[in-house]
């Protein structure tokens, strides 16, 4: 009795305790079935791309351009007669309709040629008294007439400068992202036009799109680029720029200088087909969109494309209303992978 008191008991506690610490070393580091985490060919995570179903909504084409206002430049008022600068019909702050008189100047023109006998008798066709003729140059616009550039008794070509008309107009300007210029291929005329810490938003007409949109009044066919937003991102392009730009109206007070936003519609779609435009590859007339295949594969199906508004693209051939497409492009970027900071990147180890 003694010696199983002081030598078996002791040994079967010890071997007990043994086998419940093998069994929780097991339970710990996964000792049941090794044998599907050891297989190669049996995933430990399995991907699964979320699909969007093509649905019925409405698509509003609207473009925010971030612009300035300012002042449009004067009209100059060029020479539509050779000749000498007689006299001023308008004084410089005269406020002129356009067509007024501003500036006579007088030239001369050779006369009605005479015919006369010489000595020997002989008829001879000799030039007429030369005649003084004035011819006026007027107002190309409405406006105020500013300082004239030429002086009394000045001779003038046709074609010179010879004053400058201030219209008292103003423009908004800005430039537009290529993503921008593709929405804006149908030609929209107007804006409406919020100045920071100005009146109600206005409509703006008269809406210029191009490289060449710029102020009215500049003395050309509405030539040179349009005054770019300083806050606005560098477009590239060697120096140019796509610019829009539209007419204040005259009855809106604004002040040259004054920051803007131009919002541009660009057409409506109501009850159409739409996706998302992450699924989509491509954003204009032409796209492709991912269908699920039977195997679980991504099946590329070209779609064509309507008007977007940046977060939904029409579909008008390809879909059908309830068709799933994946949701994002394969191999693009997914929303929340744009919004890192790539400076936030690090590289392992």
């Amino acid at each position: 009795m003694g010696v199983t008191r002081r030598i078996v008991l002791p040994t079967i506690k010890i071997l007990l305790l043994a086998v419940i610490a093998v069994a929780a070393v097991r339970l710990a580091f996964g000792g049941d079935d090794d044998s599907a985490a050891d297989d190669p060919a049996v995933p430990s995570v399995e991907i699964v791309q979320p699909e969007v179903p093509a649905s019925i909504g409405t698509v509003v084409n609207t473009v925010d351009v971030e612009g300035t206002i300012t002042a449009d430049a004067p009209t100059p008022v060029r020479a539509t007669d050779a000749g000498e600068v007689r006299t001023f019909l308008a004084d410089p702050g005269d406020v002129v309709e356009e067509g007024d008189p501003l500036v006579e100047v007088v030239f001369e023109e050779e006369g009605e040629p005479i015919t006369e006998v010489d000595d020997e008798g002989n008829e001879v066709e000799v030039p007429g008294e030369p005649v003084r003729r004035f011819r006026t140059i007027e107002a190309p616009t409405a406006g105020t007439v500013g300082e004239y550039d030429v002086l009394t008794g000045e001779t003038v070509a046709i074609g010179d400068t010879i004053g400058s008309i201030s219209t008292g107009g103003f423009t908004v300007s800005g430039s537009l992202t290529a993503e921008q210029q593709y929405r804006l291929v149908s030609g929209p005329t107007s804006a409406e036009v919020q100045a920071r810490g100005g009146p109600a938003p206005f409509a703006c007409t008269d809406l210029r799109t191009g490289r060449s949109a710029g102020g009215r009044g500049d003395g050309g066919d509405e030539g040179g680029a349009a005054p770019q937003d300083p806050m606005a991102p560098d477009q590239g392009g060697g120096g140019s720029s796509t610019a829009v730009s539209c007419t204040v109206p005259p009855d809106v007070t604004v002040f040259d200088g004054l920051a803007a936003t131009m919002v541009i519609e660009a057409g409506r779609a109501e009850s159409v087909l739409v996706v998302p435009v992450t699924a989509v590859e491509g954003s204009f007339e032409a796209g492709n969109v991912w269908k699920v295949g039977p195997d679980g594969e991504p099946v590329e199906t070209p779609v064509t494309l309507g008007l977007t508004d940046g977060e939904l693209v029409e579909i008008r051939e390809g879909l059908a209303e309830g068709d799933s497409v994946l949701e994002f492009v394969p191999g693009g970027t997914s929303e929340d992978e744009e919004m890192l900071d790539p400076g936030m990147v690090g590289e392992a180890g």
